[in-house]
């Protein structure tokens, strides 16, 4: 067989009804995914004994315990969005009566299953990537790690992608894509407002130039011992949750802000093409509301003659007594009980 294209390729994903038991994409609630690149890799620490065998080279290895993980980077699509923001540490709420829903996620402790009215509940996900023709399945999969970043305009995603195993797919399933709904120059916008915990976010500001929001559970593969190599589950860690961007200098007031340790809120807007610019998400769109933040830098020079003069910034999220740190609302067609 010949080197195929990536183009050839594809991704499906199925969320799990039992967490670590693989479903490939013939399924039923398979979802084909457009995704723009993944790296998803099996993960072994083989064991090499150091036997003494009037050698001094290892002589024999043995499987140890493995899982798996990598990155997953696309376009922000309102269709596929929820799917992966099920799978990772959020207290998840879904409202609505019929498609399109809106999701929203906010930090969770533990995050796992989530109660209260309208709720619903955090999957793990089985994740087939179709390379050259030849299926990889990954059972058990959660989202570790996610980044927001704004690319020739086009707002994008990566998500760093914690699994328990791979599976070899019975079946490939037969792709089905849907039209592309995409967030491009026209679409977003940011805000700045006073840290609390229901901002306004009234107005938009027209200075920034790029926009990023991360947020890392430090989710990692534990190992216990048991009749099996594959990892036992996934725990998480500290919730890290920054932003940064760059934008025309043109006031001293963040700067201010800035010294003196005063917080701030920032929002991230991107909705549907053609619509209205108000903080209501309109047709389709995702909102992303860091309502506390700190900022870690914020710098100012002078650079060359003939180039503008900008801010780098970069902000920190923290807890807010009464409110979420951060909110990532969704409105979406998908249907995710």
């Amino acid at each position: 067989m010949p080197a195929g294209l990536g183009g050839a390729g594809y991704v499906a994903v199925v969320p799990e009804v039992t967490m670590g038991t693989y479903l490939d994409p013939s399924t039923a609630g398979a979802v084909f995914v457009p995704i723009l690149d993944e790296s998803l890799v099996y993960n072994e620490d083989k064991y090499y004994s150091p036997q003494i065998r009037q050698q001094v080279m290892v002589s024999e290895q043995k499987q140890s315990y493995y899982s798996v993980g990598g990155d997953i980077t696309m376009e922000v699509d309102p269709n596929y969005l929820p799917y992966f923001l099920h799978a990772s540490r959020h207290t998840i709420t879904r409202t609505g009566a019929g498609a399109p829903y809106v999701y929203k996620y906010v930090p969770a402790v533990a995050g796992q299953a989530t109660t209260g009215a309208g709720s619903t509940t955090r999957k793990t996900l089985s994740i087939t990537v179709v390379r050259n023709g030849i299926g990889f399945g990954y059972a058990g999969c959660c989202v570790g790690s996610y980044e927001f970043t704004i690319e020739d305009g086009v707002l994008r995603v990566t998500f760093g992608i914690v699994g328990l195993s791979e599976a070899t797919p019975s079946a490939l399933g037969t792709p089905t894509w849907l039209a592309p709904k995409l967030y491009g120059a026209d679409a977003s916008s940011v805000f700045v407002d006073a840290a609390g915990t229901a901002p306004a976010f009234a107005t938009a500001s027209l200075d920034f130039n790029g926009f990023t929001f991360s947020a890392d559970h430090n989710a990692e593969a534990q190992n216990r011992i048991r009749s099996d190599r594959a990892a036992s589950y996934v725990s998480f860690g500290e919730t890290e949750s920054t932003y940064d961007s760059e934008l025309d200098f043109v006031s001293k007031t963040e700067y201010d802000a800035y010294k003196a340790s005063t917080k701030r809120a920032t929002r991230l807007l991107s909705r549907n093409p053609g619509t209205a610019n108000t903080l209501a998400l309109a047709n389709d769109g995702v909102q992303i509301s860091i309502n506390n933040t700190s900022y870690d830098s914020y710098e100012v020079a002078l650079p060359g003659m003939g180039d503008l003069i900008m801010a780098s910034i970069t902000g920190r999220a923290l807890g807010i007594a009464g409110g979420d740190a951060y909110a990532i609302e969704v409105k979406s067609d998908a249907n995710i009980a």
